[in-house]
């Protein structure tokens, strides 16, 4: 566990320090602001400010999400950094849970700085105080854990580029699935077999957006947020072990 803690600590400074993370953050913070301004023109309509400022906050979310996790153990391995860790009473398990962890407080930590300007400017606006645009926000940072643990996974066997792409596939084919599997239920045959396994293998992220009812001010019932806070856990935890089974794999 120290172990852990310790990888944990310097992936999440490293992280923190990323010029990326700051150009991405910045530009996240302006945009959620400007919803303000739209807001106005579109005479305070709190469904259009509130829309408008959980989609900043996911589409930026996911940016510092991909860009920072891309290479999070393969840098490492080009570095040639992970020689000398592992050269240490260090496990490949700790490596990859210790990044995980690092990076995941990280993420976590630009959604909420994001979340609370935009909870101040719909209390500014006269939203009072946005429970439910909270809980979007919390059911983001499950799905970021899903998509940290994704890309520490593609990290230990492809480059950060290639990473990088595939993970932008995920996120895609995580929130279309659904609907995928609704057409190809109207194909029927093979096609409709093949698209049921795929569907069951990928991510459903749709399971994490619910800003759709939040923004119409309809609430989430208690067990269905238990469901997803698990499923996020063990997809996460699968992703894990998938990463600790590759990195075993490498010569180092």
């Amino acid at each position: 566990m120290k172990n852990i803690i310790v990888i944990a600590r310097n992936a999440f400074r490293e992280t923190i320090r990323d010029r990326i993370l700051y150009g991405i953050l910045g530009f996240s913070l302006l945009y959620v602001a400007f919803t303000s301004l739209l807001a106005k023109i579109s005479l305070n309509e709190l469904v259009i400010l509130k829309s408008f400022g959980l989609a900043g906050i996911y589409i930026f979310g996911s940016l510092v999400t991909i860009f920072l996790g891309s290479s999070i153990i393969y840098k490492e391995i080009e570095r040639r950094t992970l020689y000398f860790v592992l050269s240490k009473p260090v496990s490949r398990l700790d490596v990859v849970v210790g990044k995980f962890f690092g990076l995941f407080l990280a993420v976590s930590l630009v959604i909420v700085v994001m979340a609370l300007v935009y909870i101040g400017v719909i209390f500014l606006n006269g939203g009072g105080f946005d429970e439910l645009g909270l809980l979007a926000v919390f059911y983001q940072i499950l799905e970021a854990g899903i998509f940290v643990a994704l890309l520490v996974f593609f990290s230990t066997i492809v480059t950060p580029l290639t990473s990088a792409i595939g993970a932008a596939m995920v996120l895609f084919a995580g929130h279309s699935m659904q609907s995928i599997l609704h057409t190809a239920a109207q194909i029927g045959g093979p096609f409709y077999g093949f698209i049921q396994a795929v569907y069951y293998i990928f991510p459903n992220l749709d399971k994490f957006n619910i800003r759709n009812l939040v923004v119409h001010g309809i609430s989430v019932p208690d067990v269905s947020i238990f469901y997803t806070i698990a499923y996020a856990v063990l997809y996460s935890c699968a992703l894990i072990y998938l990463a600790n089974v590759f990195l075993k794999l490498k010569e180092l």
